[in-house]
């Protein structure tokens, strides 16, 4: 077997299989998809069955039976296809394994068809137990194409010759391609060797000069903090003490404005060296701003004109006010420097973008909504070697006593920690254009959540959560949200750690979280042991919307949710919210009736 197989995709031209997939299911009417081994969606479906996405699928008994059904066809048949019924109601699906070189590559999922004698009955039964309408799932089901088990035998017997011949010719003629373009890859990588040496030389200077001036600033810093607090102490203590019309006043104010910037200077040296401290909480920005604007607007000479756009509407982000307050006071200070001398404009603009799932032109970026803030001015502009340097801490254009360098080597640093992205355009003698890209919080009707969640505390406790998921980044966002709003959360990255604290504590816990895809213990076998120690505990299980499905130990798993990843903050919330909901109503109406029982 040769490990070097290439994909499905680099094999096949999409659009062709697209037209290929599309014509045979036309024919007998049959729907069709072709997925990756992984269960991915390679190609898109054809003629989809409303039986199927519609009615099945919608109710968590047909979801667990279309996915075990999708799970044992496409495991893959090398001497033919693979046939099951999907559901036990008369449907037949089938599961053609595309394979190059004996290696299992893509499935071709056909079906589903209906057997010509399926009985009435047995169908209004099954839609009976998943708890589907029976008539309308009856005359769905009569829109599924009707044969013989044997025609569509034939049918899928055929079409795996056929796949699979087109498959093998279509490697032969992707390994000719691969031979050319290794060796052209060969001499490109020759090429470009040096330039990648001297590029990560170049990269790893920086990174060493950088972490060696947060650890020196972080250090002074801290020591500086020491000697200015006495300073303010006392300076402070002695204005208290003299008369308002002293002399002496306005010469202690002096001294207590040199204290106060040399108390923002450290904390632009603490940001610098990503020591700060900072409480995250949703942050409308155009507060911020109009905080800054006020005294900007004062400040500044008759010569420099100030232009705003900040609407309400702009949606929140999660930042500290301080992080921002220091994001627009340094963009806006260096925009009025940059045309003392000749005057100009200044422009402040908030606004809301969108970053579409290809990236667009900033690849960098997540897709989702962003704030964008953008701050422009018409002074003298920067150079491309300016511009090279100017997030450099230390680095600056100022006259001595101007500026300390560390402005914009702080708004970078706060830009990233808030996971956003910052833009500079400028050319000299045209101005410059800084473009602020923070991610907003998504929308949602999180307020009507939080009054549920005081309710159930108010009439019990706080609900205490299992959280478990191997993915450490996945564990602090959910153990982040849930535990802000009122839940006691346990996480675990291993199923067998979180099965150890479960035996051991059965009767602490309230609800269990777990992800399918755990590497040690699969979800479903978690699930099963933790509802043979405690049957009633609530559970709900997220899984890949690709997920093809569960083992044989599928009927002994039985959680009473399954979601979808990814799965929305919302989403997960209300179902908490709905499950513990119920559970702890039911429990109320057993011990009220318990308590009347005994009067």
């Amino acid at each position: 077997m040769n490990p070097d197989i290439p994909s499905f995709e680099s094999l096949f031209n999409l659009e062709e299989i697209q037209k290929i997939q599309d014509s045979f299911a036309a024919a007998p009417g049959i729907a069709a998809i072709i997925r990756d081994i992984t269960g991915r969606p390679i190609t898109k479906p054809s003629n989809s069955c409303r039986l199927c996405t519609d009615i099945i699928r919608r109710t968590e008994k047909g979801l667990l039976h279309c996915i075990q059904t999708a799970k044992a066809i496409g495991r893959g048949r090398k001497k033919g296809p693979m046939i099951k019924p999907c559901p036990d109601c008369g449907l037949w699906s089938a599961g053609i394994t595309l394979q190059v070189a004996g290696k299992h590559i893509a499935s071709w999922y056909v079906g589903q068809v209906r057997v010509e004698d399926v009985k009435i009955d047995i169908i209004r039964k099954y839609a009976g137990r998943i708890g589907a309408d029976a008539d309308e799932f009856f005359r769905a089901m009569e829109e599924v194409p009707a044969m013989s088990l044997d025609q569509f035998r034939n049918i899928c017997r055929s079409l795996f010759l056929i796949a699979n011949q087109l498959s093998e010719k279509a490697y032969l003629a992707a390994e000719n391609d691969r031979l050319f373009q290794d060796s052209k890859k060969e001499f490109d990588k020759r090429i470009m060797l040096e330039e990648d040496k001297r590029q990560l030389e170049t990269l790893l200077l920086r990174s060493q000069k950088m972490e060696a001036i947060g650890t020196l600033a972080g250090g002074i810093a801290h020591d500086f903090n020491n000697i200015l607090f006495p300073v303010t102490g006392f300076s402070e203590m002695i204005m208290e003490a003299l008369p308002e019309k002293s002399l002496l006043r306005d010469q202690m104010q002096f001294v207590l404005d040199g204290v106060y910037r040399a108390k923002n200077l450290v904390q632009q040296i603490l940001t610098l060296s990503l020591q700060t401290e900072y409480d995250y909480d949703p942050l409308q920005i155009q507060m911020v701003l109009k905080q800054v604007l006020k005294p900007a607007r004062l400040s500044l000479p008759v010569n420099i004109k100030i232009r705003t756009d900040i609407p309400d509407k702009v949606g929140m982000i999660m930042a500290d006010p301080k992080q921002l307050y220091q994001i627009a006071v340094n963009l806006i200070t260096n925009a009025r420097e940059a045309m003392e001398k000749k005057g100009g404009e200044l422009s402040v603009v908030l606004s809301e973008i969108r970053i579409e799932q290809d990236g667009g032109n900033s690849p960098e970026m997540p897709p989702g909504p962003y704030a964008c803030l953008k701050i422009t001015d018409t002074g003298c502009g920067m150079g491309e070697d300016i511009l090279e340097r100017i997030f450099e801490p230390y680095f600056t254009t100022k006259t001595m006593g101007k500026g300390t360098g560390l402005g914009l080597a702080v708004v970078q640093g706060i830009v990233k920690k808030l996971q956003g992205r910052i833009v500079v355009h400028s050319k000299i003698g045209k101005g410059s254009e800084f473009l602020i890209y923070l991610p907003q919080i998504k929308s949602g009707k999180s307020d009507s959540i939080l009054p549920q969640i005081i309710h159930l505390a108010a009439h019990q406790r706080n609900p205490h959560i299992l959280l478990v998921d191997g993915t450490e980044s996945v564990l602090k966002f959910l153990n982040m949200n849930l535990s802000r709003i009122g839940f006691k959360v346990t996480c675990q990255k291993s199923s067998f750690k979180a099965l150890e604290l479960f035996q051991k504590a059965p009767g602490e816990f309230d609800l269990v979280i777990t992800d399918n895809a755990m590497p040690d213990l699969p979800g479903d076998d978690f699930i099963s042991r933790i509802k043979k120690i405690r049957p009633d505990i609530l559970v709900i299980l997220y899984i890949d919307s690709n997920e093809n499905g569960f083992d044989d130990k599928a009927p002994y798993m039985a959680p009473d949710k399954i979601l979808i990843k990814p799965v929305m903050k919302k989403e997960l919330i209300e179902t908490i919210i709905q499950l513990i909901g119920q559970k702890w109503a039911g429990d109320k109406t057993i011990l009220n009736k318990e308590r009347n029982h005994d009067v």
